[in-house]
């Protein structure tokens, strides 16, 4: 157990680091480049750390029959949760309110309508193949509304990374490596938190749908905390919404595909109703708080984490009821 808590703490610490740089290098490289950091988080902040999702979600896909793809479904419920009921929630709480920046409502709203598409495509049990055409097509759809709504948008410098001595070169090298360092340092992480709790004796269903969920968001929820601290506000709110957009329909169609692409019969998914619906009832949540540009209060994260904390009492008490 000891080689387990100390691959623990060194996977965190390398997380931190890796959060770390990688926010730098996105930072900097949006403001050379004159990109809204709203885009940004988005596009390849959100994107890509919700590489963990999709990884754990197709392993799971080609590893089992049906049980791999409820797992899989499971791992995208309970992501989507914990990045709005957990991961916007805590930045708020430990740094006070925050003012969302210009472009941040739209990122909400197409978050929610994927969220919402995923929720009915997956309670309605359509064919595999079919449910993946869904998505998938929602997900250029929506990919081609962000890209159209910050056409001419300009956003002004916060920091003077223009100005200072540091190459294009080295900050997109110094990007690279926190992104990959980022993607993969949350395997060892989950990988000995299960190990730990097994040791301790936690029942499987709880240390796999909590840990594997929880383990999966650790990217958005380090960035987070790390670009709250820099007041990289627009990284990050583009970087939760980014990446539910990315969970529901990118990771969702892959899903759907891959157990139809095995040639596997499309059989209903023991997906509870109760769950899927505060998922989307979160996501209103997160859409209508951020909508207005007033200040956030932490009265709203609390009212986010008080939500997840319903929904996960739920997913549990599913799982090991």
């Amino acid at each position: 157990m000891f080689k387990d808590f100390l691959i623990l703490i060194l996977g965190l610490c390398v997380l931190v680091f890796a959060a770390d740089q990688f926010l730098s290098g996105t930072s900097r490289l949006a403001e050379r480049f004159n990109i809204p950091k709203v885009l940004v988080g988005a596009l390849i902040v959100g994107f890509a750390t919700s590489a963990p999702e999709f990884a754990a979600s197709l392993t799971a896909v080609f590893q089992e029959e049906t049980g791999g793809v409820e797992l899989a479904v499971g791992n995208v419920v309970g992501s989507n949760v914990a990045n709005l009921g957990l991961v916007l929630a805590l930045p708020i709480l430990i740094w006070g309110g925050i003012r969302p920046p210009r472009g941040t409502k739209e990122q909400a709203g197409y978050s929610f309508i994927g969220v919402l598409v995923f929720s009915v495509v997956v309670y309605s049990n359509l064919n595999s193949a079919v449910g993946g055409v869904l998505l998938s097509s929602f997900f250029c759809l929506v990919i081609t509304f962000i890209i159209r709504d910050f056409k001419g948008f300009e956003e002004h410098p916060s920091h003077s990374f223009v100005n200072d001595n540091r190459s294009v070169s080295r900050d997109i090298i110094v990007t690279i490596i926190g992104l990959l360092l980022t993607i993969f340092s949350p395997r060892w992480i989950v990988s000995s938190a299960m190990s730990i709790g097994s040791e301790f004796g936690w029942e499987g269903g709880f240390i796999g749908f909590s840990l594997v969920a929880i383990g999966t968001s650790l990217p958005e929820l380090v960035t987070s905390l790390v670009g709250a601290r820099r007041g990289e506000w627009g990284l990050i709110i583009g970087n939760l919404f980014g990446s539910n957009l990315f969970n529901s329909l990118g990771v969702g169609s892959t899903i759907l595909f891959a157990h139809a692409g095995l040639g596997r019969p499309s059989e209903q998914l023991h997906v509870n109703l109760l769950v899927l619906i505060g998922m989307c009832l979160l996501s209103l949540v997160a859409f209508l708080g951020i909508r207005k540009p007033v200040e956030i209060s932490r009265r709203y994260a609390l009212l986010l984490l008080f939500i997840y904390a319903l929904l996960f009492w739920q997913m549990v008490r599913t799982l090991t009821g």
